[in-house]
């Protein structure tokens, strides 16, 4: 779908979120005037960075203690977990640690479903059934495979042959659609064809990539999955794969970062005394004392700072407030039973926030992270040039479904 003829829209509505028990709203000019715990405990000096780098990998080796196991746990709950560790990332099958990449490409099953399936254009994982069980979002579990960087050609088996990342890659394509949800599409497929691809969907129309990142940038946020963090997110990353490609700024892509400056900036101005990002993300401030649900909102907003912010960036005091008051809540609260969504994508922002800071991990991240930006006639380089694509030829009349068995 081309919209290039389209003008730039960017309208952001706030909605309103409810505060639930534990969780207080605050603001500048209302409140009480005695400090909450939490308040007290973000009187503390911060730690340098070093020491801050040293928690953070203890709170990732905690993380990875938990293992999952692979009788227990549904597809949408290991996913979660191969988006934090990556091709690492291991649970426990028999009492004994396994793979889990290579455990889910072996042809397993899920309440008697396939984890992954053949389509008409390729492959992909299996959609969503319920809450919590496969995918939550089209093209999710896609996109964490793109996270983890699993290569086109690894190979996962099926009831009906095996299929590639690059067949559920040919899916998404020919699956696109116009005022569907995008961000886990424009996530995986910018990943795997990077930013100036054309293809066309099943229906013989043509998409750009700077089509999903305009639907993106229309995307309300505070009416988005986690007060919008994913889909920010999501463009965080194309946009990063953009300027790595070592393109200027301009029309959508342009539009994305302004977005994204916004947002940052709306975190830093909501964020509580402790280090902790608001309970209702976006939309107003407020503070939770409830571990699980700090887990959940300050995880999920530092996930998308680590991809949005620039290097230079990362080492600002609320940057690092954040990190540390993330980490120390892991550490603290090892014992207690966690929603492994919510510490997944907290471990996430960890590792990312690891992954920056570490000089010996920087240069393996490429367009996942987000350098200063250098307009520099040098930084254009490397740009991948695309061959011309060629229109679908005309489908044949689809027949009639056959019934199925009741």
């Amino acid at each position: 779908m081309n919209f290039s003829l389209r003008l730039p829209l960017f309208v952001l509505l706030f909605a309103g979120l409810s505060c639930l028990s534990g969780c207080n709203q605050s603001s500048d000019t209302a409140g009480s005037d005695k400090e909450s715990p939490a308040e007290v405990a973000g009187s503390k000096e911060l730690e340098s960075p070093e020491e801050l780098l040293k928690k953070v990998e203890q709170a990732i080796e905690v993380a990875q203690q938990k293992y999952l196991e692979s009788e227990k746990h549904s597809p949408w709950e290991i996913f979660h977990g191969i988006l934090a560790f990556r091709k690492d990332y291991q649970i426990q099958k028999d009492g004994k640690n396994v793979n889990a990449l290579e455990w889910i490409a072996s042809g397993i099953t899920f309440e008697d479903e396939p984890w992954f399936q053949k389509t008409e254009f390729g492959g992909r994982p299996h959609p969503y059934t319920r809450e919590n069980a496969f995918e939550g979002h089209k093209n999710q579990s896609l996109a964490i495979l793109a996270m983890a960087d699993v290569p086109l050609d690894y190979k996962f088996q099926t009831p009906d042959g095996p299929i590639t990342v690059a067949d559920m890659v040919e899916n998404a394509k020919k699956e696109m659609q116009e005022n569907e949800e995008v961000t886990w599409s424009l996530w995986a497929l910018v990943h795997y064809l990077g930013p100036d691809a054309v293809w066309y969907d099943k229906k013989g129309e043509e998409w750009r990539m700077s089509d999903l990142v305009y639907m993106q940038n229309n995307t309300i946020t505070n009416e988005s999955p986690c007060g919008g963090t994913h889909a920010l997110f999501a463009l965080a990353y194309a946009r990063n794969t953009y300027r790595n490609a070592g393109h200027r700024l301009s029309s959508y892509w342009l539009e994305s970062d302004q977005k994204l400056q916004r947002y940052i900036e709306e975190a830093k101005a909501m964020q509580n005394l402790d280090g902790s990002f608001s309970y209702d993300y976006f939309f107003q401030k407020s503070a939770c004392e409830n571990f699980q649900e700090r887990l959940e909102t300050t995880g999920h907003t530092l996930e998308f700072l680590m991809m949005a912010l620039p290097d230079d960036r990362l080492n600002e005091e609320w940057v690092r407030k954040a990190v540390s008051l993330l980490a120390n809540d892991i550490i603290d609260n090892k014992g207690e039973k966690v929603n492994y969504s919510a510490l997944y994508h907290a471990i996430d922002g960890l590792v990312i926030y690891r992954n920056r800071m570490d000089p010996n991990r920087t240069a393996q991240l490429g367009s996942k992270s987000y350098q200063t930006p250098d307009e520099s006639e040098a930084a254009v380089k490397d740009v991948k040039v695309l061959k011309p694509v060629t229109p679908p030829a005309p489908a044949a009349p689809a027949l009639p479904p056959t019934p199925k068995k009741q």
